[in-house]
């Protein structure tokens, strides 16, 4: 099937048919060494009132990511910056109801304390969230790609727990800085989400001690903001058995979704014109129902150890076009379904530059319109 592409002009659009751990968590339970929390009879867990949270993650809505920008290592370096603001105009004009803002601060804070974070990049950050925040949208900014922490393994890849001490106060730290830096940002507006896809380095306890560490600090200066939280490992929902949240409200999990990984990330920053050997996802009822089945466990999950209505956000999904766009489009649709009709706003991998899962082509300046279509459900 050729690929169908989207025309829009950056600031207006045109549509075209053409072709070419440390807690303080709410539930209180045995951990055991592996971290899982263990719910036994004499285990209690703690009905929250999740309404704030709730109804910022409504306002969310349908979102995408920025990703390759402020997460490289500078900007530009992996093709999909600089931040323009015609883009973010553009993207808006599309529906996007908000922008997932991933942001590299390891690369730009210093190494040793008070681990200051260089002026000009707050600065550059501030600038993308003013066109965001113009153009009515909300925003979400992380802690992505902290590979100080996530690099430091020991042989085998185990991570290395006698400079987690260090590693996780440089994390408190920048969040600290962040926390100040951003404090006057309308709630309403402006979320953080504390720390991108714990894994390799990060362990699930040290990722716990960041939770715990970092929320009293954050809540100083940011008292009614949103926080978003993700679990080790790689921001999983299966995490949601380890993972120690905050005994408040005003949160929202967050949950990347690349599944079946055999098929959304084949191939990715590779050339797919070769598709003899690709895998397919046709939306079969089998597919449909592993998916679902997926969505009702990760809502289930939820429930039992976050009662109360644990709002919930698909920080990242996406698909190479490796196996085709037609099933890339299909995927596409059936994830963005499942979590609408679960309540659970999403945020698509990602905008333009990301090895396979774009929606824009900066390099021949075509958008994929297809995905956009599945992505808003537009027949």
């Amino acid at each position: 099937m050729r690929k169908k592409i989207i025309t829009i002009a950056f600031g207006f659009i045109v549509l075209s048919a053409c072709s070419p751990s440390e807690g303080g968590g709410n539930l209180v339970g045995s951990i055991s060494s592996s971290s899982e929390i263990i719910l036994s009879s004499s285990s209690t867990v703690t009905t929250i009132d999740y309404t704030a949270g709730q109804a910022m993650n409504a306002k969310l809505g349908k979102g995408i990511n920025l990703g390759n920008t402020f997460d490289a290592p500078t900007e530009t370096a992996w093709g999909a910056g600089p931040v323009t603001e015609l883009q973010i105009q553009t993207l808006a004009n599309l529906g996007f109801n908000s922008i997932r803002l991933p942001v590299r601060w390891d690369s730009h804070a210093a190494t040793e304390s008070p681990y200051t974070i260089d002026a000009d990049y707050i600065a550059r950050v501030q600038e993308v969230l003013g066109w965001i925040q113009a153009n009515g949208m909300r925003a979400i900014i992380n802690m992505h790609h902290q590979d100080a922490f996530l690099s430091d393994t020991l042989a085998g890849g185990a991570p290395n727990t006698a400079n987690v001490e260090n590693h996780v106060t440089r994390v408190v730290a920048i969040w600290q800085q962040i926390a100040t830096a951003f404090a006057a940002y309308d709630n309403d507006f402006l979320l953080f989400e504390i720390f991108n896809e714990p894994v390799y380095g990060v362990s699930a306890e040290s990722h716990n001690k960041i939770i715990a560490r970092s929320y009293p600090i954050i809540r100083a200066s940011n008292p009614g903001r949103t926080l978003m939280y993700g679990a080790y490992p790689w921001d999983k929902y299966t995490g949601l058995k380890t993972v120690q949240l905050p005994a408040e409200g005003n949160i929202i999990f967050t949950v990347h979704y690349y599944d079946p990984s055999t098929f959304a990330q084949q191939r990715v920053n590779q050339n797919c014109l070769d598709l003899a050997n690709s895998i397919i996802w046709e939306g079969t009822a089998t597919e449909i129902q592993a998916l679902n089945s997926a969505f009702d466990e990760m809502q289930t999950l939820a429930d039992t150890y976050y009662p109360g209505g644990l709002p919930i956000n698909i920080g990242e999904f996406g698909a190479t076009a490796c196996g085709g766009i037609s099933s890339k489009a299909k995927w596409t649709a059936a994830v963005a379904r499942a979590a609408e009709s679960r309540n659970m706003s999403w945020h698509y991998w990602a905008f333009t530059s990301v090895g396979g899962f774009e929606l824009y082509d900066k390099s021949t300046a075509l958008w994929d319109t297809t995905t956009y279509q599945a992505l808003f459900a537009v027949q």
